[in-house]
Formats: structure tokens, C-alpha cells, sequence
């Protein structure tokens, strides 16, 4: 059996707690707000008080904090614990600031991957871009291999998986919000749009991503799979990431200005279908 710490047992990091679990793995967790990582406890996960007891005589370390920021403070807090062959997965989207992290990791002699990931963990079904060492790869491969249907193998270095987290993910807010206005569009023309959805059924303007969110887009549920304010948060790293690579921002300026938008209307919890109350509300 070996020993993975998950460090930030939000959503995403509290089921790949259980999903490493379930293949075997010796789970030991911790989370800023303690209370929040407790549940995992009632699981038989070891549940520690701070970042560098739950990372201690871990084999591989899992960080799922929110930002640049938490990722930088868990770093340096777990560093003097880790292992010399223990291997640190970053899975936060930073961005860019993925060069900060990587340097920091370096100074600190923490061999990290970047591993950013696609989907929802509570659906199953990951996809998980890492970049990184091939050796730490090796070393993490039963870590990537229960937590990922999909491994995206991107770069020898630290990096390259974040910024290509940020082109996916500027993908995925533009399908998104497509799909939101063709919902309003399709019900104000008086229509369900149940038609819509059988209509592009099949058809290459067909979408997996369409279909997964369809529930979210007629009202059927308020399930939340990715809420609109990490759409926003995401939207200013893609916006600062093309500015520096001199890539126009025009369609990116609008995408942000749709989702800030929901969050300023108080939808910020809210799944990211929710923009179709923007939408709706400029198209009355």
C-alpha cells in the first residue's frame, strides 16, 4: 500500500481523497478550514492539523488549494517534511504563475508535476495534463492512473500543462455560453429545447460537453459542476496569458464580461449554465 496526502479537501480534492482511496492508497488529508476535510475521516482517512503532518512519509502529495497564493503557502509549509523521493502534484489553475510555483519548488528541492485536470471528480472520468520529470512521472503513474481515465502527457518541465489548462478551459466557457444562448434563443422562439439538443444530436455540431450540461441549461437541476466564479477567476489568467503571448483578447473580454456579470447578479455559486440569466436578460 502506498501513502498519497491530499492538501485542500474542497469538491475536487475530497473525492480524489476517496477515488485514491477506493485503489488502495493510505489517504492522509488536510484542509485549511479543518472542519471541511472531517467527513473524509469517517472514510479512514488520517485527518492532521496542518499541511506538513498530513504530506509527512506521503509518497506522493497531491495539492488542491484554490489559487496561486495557497499553492505557494502549502509548498513552503510541507517542504522540510517531504521525503527525498516523495513527488508533488500541483492541480490548481494558475496559470502562468506556474513559473512562480515551479521556481519555488525548485528553491525548495520539492520535485514537483504540474498536473491540471479536466471534468468534474465527482462524475469521474478526469483528464489529467502533466507535465513534469519523467522519473517523477514513473514515480506517480498509480496516483494519475486511479484518478484519470485520460493522462495527457505534455512536457519534461513544470509548466506547459498549466497554460494548456487555460486554452481548455477558455474552450470550455466559450462552449458553455454558446450553449446558454442557444437555450434562451431556442425558448424565446417559444420551443423546448429538448429540440435543440435532438436536433444537433449526431450531427457534427454535436457536443459530449453539450449533453453533460444539458440539465444545468433547462433548469432540470441546481447542481453545481463548476461554478461561474472560477469561471471568472480563470477568464483574468486566460485574458493575462494571451496579452503577454500577444494574442488579441477580444472574444476572452467578452467571455469575462458575460460571467462577471452572473457573479455580480449574485450567481457566483451557481453552475456556469447560469449565464443564461444574463443572457436572457439582454435578449427581453
Amino acid at each position: 500500500m502506498r501513502t498519497a496526502a491530499v492538501l485542500g479537501t474542497g469538491d475536487a480534492g475530497s473525492e480524489m481523497a476517496k477515488r485514491l482511496q477506493e485503489h488502495g492508497f493510505a489517504v492522509r488529508a488536510w484542509n485549511r478550514t479543518e472542519s471541511r476535510a472531517q467527513p473524509l475521516a469517517a472514510r479512514g482517512v488520517a485527518v492532521f492539523p496542518t499541511a506538513a503532518e498530513a504530506a509527512r512519509t506521503a509518497d506522493i502529495v497531491l495539492v488542491t488549494v484554490f489559487d496561486t497564493a495557497a499553492v505557494l503557502d502549502v509548498l513552503n509549509q510541507i517542504a522540510p517534511a517531504l521525503g527525498p523521493e516523495t513527488v508533488v502534484l500541483q492541480s490548481a489553475t494558475v496559470g502562468a504563475d506556474i513559473e512562480q510555483i515551479v521556481q519555488t519548488a525548485e528553491r525548495l528541492g520539492v520535485t514537483l508535476l504540474d498536473t491540471p485536470f479536466l471534468g468534474n471528480p465527482q462524475r469521474g472520468g478526469l483528464t489529467l495534463m502533466v507535465a513534469g520529470a519523467p522519473e517523477a512521472k514513473r514515480l506517480a503513474s498509480p496516483v494519475l492512473e486511479a484518478l484519470a481515465s485520460t493522462v495527457v502527457d505534455v512536457a519534461d518541465r513544470p509548466g506547459g500543462a498549466s497554460l494548456l489548462k487555460l486554452a481548455c478551459n477558455a474552450w470550455l466557457f466559450g462552449l458553455n455560453a454558446m450553449a446558454a444562448q442557444a437555450a434562451v434563443l431556442t425558448e424565446s422562439f417559444g420551443l423546448d429545447f429538448q429540440l435543440f439538443l435532438s436536433a444537433v444530436a449526431g450531427s457534427k455540431a454535436d457536443s459530449p460537453y453539450l449533453h453533460y450540461r444539458a440539465a444545468q441549461l433547462t433548469g432540470e437541476t441546481d447542481e453545481v459542476l463548476s461554478p461561474v466564479r472560477a469561471a471568472v477567476k480563470d477568464l483574468a489568467r486566460i485574458r493575462a496569458a494571451a496579452t503577454s503571448a500577444g494574442v488579441p483578447d477580444l472574444l476572452l473580454d467578452r467571455l469575462a464580461q458575460l460571467y462577471t456579470q452572473a457573479a455580480d447578479n449574485g450567481l457566483g455559486d451557481h453552475d456556469l449554465a447560469a449565464v443564461r440569466v444574463v443572457l436572457g436578460k439582454q435578449s427581453a
